[in-house]
């Protein structure tokens, strides 16, 4: 049985060593035999750009031998081989606008090294202008440029307005050295997360091709159902055994889990690093948030209270949010972010819009225990305890235990996350529920109305109507009001049509108190 690459990102080390590998060399045989030689690829973080750069490495520097077997083996000619120039931006040093300056010279004095190249010039862009034209000079050929993770180093710094700016500047200058060299580059392929425009390297290169939403490119990073599948056939036999599940069994929850990324809503891809650490540990975890995930996204949206990624079923956007991905250090739009990030996808495309929804189980879990954790000022495994005490006093019908869970887990909400409006108990509700798996569906329309939320386990169902109070002296008075709104309206006769067991929920909340009044629907 081959080994799992986990963690390895370099293409030439697991073609030697024996390790797994998914042959996407059909994409870069497409790249190299298409129009165009200036590219760029956004996706998430620990999606296979990095071995997408080191396999492009590899068959420009004429390795023919590390791909027999491959599909590109014998269909491009080995003997045009290319200088190639592979700059990673990520691990740079970002503390100051000195150090990063100096490690990303740094950077680029070691691989002019490796080349045999001196550099004289001091500022970065000046030994990027210098390395280019130095191995171009010592070759006699045209240089290959291929960048990983371009926006990595601001990024890094966004929670630093002004040095995210003073970066993005020297990143201006630097990019466009690319533009003035274009005439000795042979190929330029840039990887990244986001778009922010003015880095300025989509208007310094002109005629760079953004390939993120192309159709033809939509499984160049992760894996399809039928990669899965034919190259992890023994690993996924091991894991029926550890999880007793027959193979039908465990394909299906390995989809739920980690499958269900698009870029153009027809090919599904499964995230490669929690696939790969799930074959490797046998466990179903959240593996790709707890290292994949950007800092400043999920500060940006706990500042904002902006929850509607998450909370939101689908969310619809128009033709255009492809350029809308296109955003300044200013001001950044959330759901251009989210998308970009990983944590929502394209799941279906109409005419001009794309419907964008949470990928799968991994990234809704994920989002939503560690939002309810900032938000509650509690521990992430605390939050875990709270919601799954919450989730059993439902399932037993038992709602003095499951409201006493819920109190713990909102007792928390400090002064500073606390707003004094419904909405936000609404939204941290539905983040509850989203943790504990229950498809609590907020503001759901019946032909009576809308309930608030109605939460449905194995043959029974929670119709739930909230009220948010200024002070606890109200909280008796908006009980009664959400009772009384919820009979009015009948909210549960399509329920009660199903034959399922219904229960009706009124909750009262105000900062640090919960109240409730229920009654079994006879």
């Amino acid at each position: 049985m081959r080994k799992l690459p986990v963690g390895e990102q370099d293409f030439v080390f697991l073609r030697q060593e024996g390790y797994v590998y998914v042959d996407k060399t059909p994409y870069v045989h497409q790249l190299l035999t298409g129009s165009g030689r200036t590219f760029f690829l956004s996706r998430p973080r620990r999606f296979g750009k990095t071995l997408l750069l080191s396999t492009m490495k590899a068959v420009f520097e004429g390795k023919k031998e590390l791909f027999e077997g491959l599909f590109i083996y014998d269909k491009i000619d080995w003997e045009k081989q290319y200088p190639v120039l592979h700059l990673d931006m990520s691990g740079l040093t970002t503390q100051s606008i000195e150090e990063f300056k100096e490690s990303l010279a740094f950077r680029l004095g070691l691989l002019a090294k490796g080349a045999g190249i001196v550099l004289e010039a001091s500022s970065p862009a000046d030994r990027l202008d210098e390395l280019i034209e130095g191995w171009n000079i010592k070759s006699g050929k045209r240089v290959v440029v291929l960048v990983d993770e371009y926006d990595k180093p601001i990024q890094d710094v966004l929670h630093k307005p002004e040095l995210a700016a003073e970066i993005r500047e020297i990143l201006r200058n630097f990019y466009t050295i690319l533009k003035k060299q274009f005439a000795k580059l042979h190929f330029v392929f840039l990887t990244g997360v986001s778009k922010i425009a003015q880095v300025s390297i989509f208007s310094g290169l002109n005629n760079l091709k953004d390939l993120t939403l192309d159709e033809r490119y939509a499984g160049i990073c992760g894996y399809t159902q039928a990669e899965l599948e034919v190259n992890f056939k023994e690993h996924i036999g091991q894991l029926t055994s550890i999880e007793s599940l027959n193979r039908k069994q465990i394909l299906e929850k390995i989809k739920y889990w980690y499958n269900g990324y698009s870029w153009d809503g027809e090919t599904f891809m499964y995230n490669p690093y929690s696939t790969l650490l799930l074959l490797e540990s046998g466990k179903f975890l959240a593996h790709w948030f707890r290292t994949g995930t950007p800092t400043f996204l999920l500060e940006l949206m706990e500042q904002r209270r902006d929850f509607s990624p998450v909370l939101e079923e689908s969310i619809t956007v128009d033709q255009e949010f492809s350029d809308s991905q296109t955003q300044t250090l200013e001001r950044m739009d959330t759901i251009p972010l989210f998308f970009q990030t990983g944590y929502l996808t394209i799941k279906k495309r109409v005419e001009d819009k794309y419907q964008l929804e949470i990928p799968n189980n991994e990234v809704k879990i994920s989002l939503s225990n560690f939002l309810l954790s900032r938000l509650t000022d509690k521990a992430e495994y605390e939050v875990r305890n709270l919601v799954e005490g919450f989730r059993k006093g439902l399932e037993q019908q038992d709602l003095e235990e499951a409201i006493r869970y819920l109190r713990l887990l909102f007792a928390h909400i400090t002064y500073d996350t606390h707003l004094p409006y419904e909405a936000h108990y609404h939204a941290l509700l539905q983040l509850t529920l989203l943790l504990m798996g229950i498809p609590g569906r907020s503001e759901v329309h019946t032909d009576k109305g809308r309930p608030d939320m109605i939460i449905r386990l194995p043959g029974l169902t929670y119709i739930t109507e909230l009220k948010y109070t200024p002070t606890p002296e109200q909280l008796e008075a908006a009980l009664v009001e959400g009772m009384e709104q919820i009979k009015r309206k009948r909210y549960y006769e399509r329920e009660i049509e199903k034959g399922r067991k219904v229960w009706l929920l009124a909750l009262a909340i105000t900062q640090g108190q919960i109240e409730y009044r229920a009654e079994l629907y006879a």
